[in-house]
């Protein structure tokens, strides 16, 4: 057992190599983090959050109240009782709203929430929720960090509910400094702001299995900014790659170097070194000059003569 468990880490987190060069984090819930063997790639989601800014000084973040806590677990649940199946074989289903928008600085909170909405199945059959990885990745224009996890009842606590919910985060994102908000629409900067939500675990044969909670899994800007202003068919990754371009800076034609100017290099690689070939050859002539007066001078004083 020991063995297969060191197995199972390693053969894990060489499935996450795609992750861990996003800006991602990972999360794994009590069970796993009790097991030492995996204590390496925690360390490693560490280092994904590090890379992250690391201030939240824009906005005024912090968890929620518990008055706020009901509003949002009340619109998730309302909106989730409407699924009648998940593309996940996780059986997971997701609530994601963002709290605080500062178009000004490109900055914003958001809440994430996971439910149990159905058994697990296919590859993910008899696994608990416990052995389940989470991570999260935005479109490269947005930057975050996790700032809070509220962790919730165990599932079997709460499996006499439709919907259970397992983990709440709170998140903290900010936009490329150079973009222009003012450019986007609503949709635009939804698209800016959905992260994609990865499930990882391995199987009993120590296989590594993945899964995706998709835009059907879940339940989308449903309180607080953006409420109601969700389209699954609107806001996407294509959408946010576009949206980019357009918040892009404009950048004058022809004021900068479009490739890498390997020609200008060898260019002034050889005029230095003409220049200090020519520079050299001077500095000689100069010191020859100089003795040559000098032993002009010293003949002439000998002589009587002057030069």
């Amino acid at each position: 057992m020991h063995l297969s468990t060191v197995i199972a880490s390693a053969v894990l987190l060489l499935a996450e190599a795609n992750v861990i060069s996003a800006k991602a984090i990972m999360h794994m819930p009590g069970a796993l983090r009790r097991r030492h063997h995996l204590g390496h790639m925690e360390k490693t989601a560490d280092r994904i959050l590090r890379r992250e800014p690391q201030s939240n000084s824009l906005l005024s973040v912090a968890a929620p109240t518990n008055t706020t806590n009901q509003t949002i677990a009340a619109a998730c649940v309302s909106s989730l009782s409407k699924l009648t199946s998940v593309d996940n074989d996780a059986g997971l289903a997701a609530c994601y709203n963002v709290m605080q928008f500062d178009s000004k600085q490109g900055a914003f909170e958001a809440d994430l929430r996971l439910y149990q909405m159905f058994d697990p199945s296919g590859s993910f059959a008899g696994l608990s929720v416990n052995d389940i990885m989470l991570s999260v990745t935005y479109p490269a224009s947005t930057m975050f960090q996790s700032l809070t996890k509220r962790k919730k009842r165990d599932v079997v606590e709460r499996q006499s509910a439709a919907v259970s919910e397992v983990q709440q985060y709170t998140l903290f994102g900010t936009f490329q400094k150079n973009l222009d908000l003012s450019k986007l629409n609503d949709t635009q900067i939804m698209s800016l702001m959905l992260p994609d939500v990865k499930l990882n675990a391995v199987n009993s044969s120590q296989t590594p299995i993945t899964a995706n909670v998709t835009a059907a899994d879940g339940a989308w800007f449903v309180v607080g900014q953006f409420s109601g202003e969700f389209k699954n068919s609107l806001v996407g990754p294509t959408v946010a790659t576009a949206a980019m371009a357009v918040a892009a800076p404009f950048v004058l034609p022809g004021v900068t170097l479009g490739i890498f100017p390997t020609g200008l290099i060898i260019t002034c690689a050889w005029t230095v070194l003409f220049f200090l070939a020519y520079g050299f050859g001077t500095l000689g002539r100069i010191k020859y000059r100089d003795v040559y007066r000098k032993r002009k001078a010293a003949q002439a004083g000998r002589t009587g003569k002057r030069i």
